[in-house]
């Protein structure tokens, strides 16, 4: 069977910003690859992420690192390592692995059995805040920084997907990864545009039957809308009854900073 691949991006971070992040997936029962683009990072940090069994491979920025990514990413899975079944890339400093992200998208995909074919035509999950876009202060402020006026209009009333938490076929990612580079470029690069051409490109009308917004990958904090319904530790979905397999954003929340914070 062909592996899967969660892989990351950090710049500058020392050991202490990332102990969270990696030990969730250790616990989590991931088998797959892990990879972290690394730019300037001490090497206290490489050696603690070489001893957790990561590749890491340096890259330099140009520009902020959270656009500069998705093209290094790309270049990795489209040079370096190809075939992977499974890929999910995250953010890395607010993300916890509370599940096998492999289990959740077997279900997505498979019907009954892993030879049944894929599921629909959807390439990417890409975890959904769960509000449109006029109903987000950040967001707001996001687009409009990045492209001005001139979307707005059109992108107001769709509902907004998070840059961070994507995960599918490996094929579907690395193109996505590919496209949301091109796009982050047109936009105002002196601010964050990853975000925003992410929601440019879901929605457009040419490629969103192969991208699915999902409320039951990850538990978004930043734009949380339920009460937290903790049981022994877990984070769980109100709605499906099962644990969140990630959570983004965990330190905004003061119940989930003494929930996952290392001590």
């Amino acid at each position: 069977m062909r592996k899967d691949l969660i892989i990351g991006a950090v710049a500058n971070y020392t050991k202490d910003k990332i102990v969270e992040y990696v030990q969730s997936i250790n616990k989590s029962g991931f088998t797959g690859d892990k990879i972290m683009i690394c730019y300037d990072l001490p090497n206290e940090t490489m050696e603690y992420l070489n001893q957790n069994n990561w590749m890491c491979y340096e890259a330099q920025t140009n520009g902020h690192p959270h656009m500069k990514r998705l093209i290094d990413m790309w270049q990795i899975l489209e040079t370096h390592i190809t075939g992977y079944r499974f890929v999910i890339t995250t953010d890395v400093r607010d993300v916890i692995f509370q599940t096998n992200p492999s289990d959740y998208l077997e279900e997505k995909y498979y019907y009954g059995d892993r030879l049944s074919g894929w599921w629909e035509k959807t390439e990417v999950f890409v975890a959904s805040e769960r509000l449109q876009y006029h109903k987000q202060e950040w967001n707001i402020k996001n687009i409009h920084e990045g492209y001005g006026n001139i979307y707005w209009e059109w992108i107001k009333n769709k509902e907004i997907g998070n840059v961070g938490i994507i995960a599918g076929k490996g094929t579907g990612v690395k193109a996505l990864l590919m496209l949301n580079w091109l796009v982050s470029q047109a936009g105002d690069v002196r601010h964050y545009t990853d975000q925003s051409s992410l929601n440019l490109l879901i929605h457009n009308d040419l490629i969103k039957d192969k991208v699915t917004l999902v409320n039951d990958l990850c538990l978004q904090v930043g734009t949380l809308n339920e009460e937290l319904d903790i049981r022994d530790g877990i984070v769980y979905n109100p709605i499906t009854n099962k644990p969140y397999p990630l959570i983004h954003q965990w330190d905004r929340n003061e119940t989930l900073t003494k929930l996952f914070k290392t001590k």
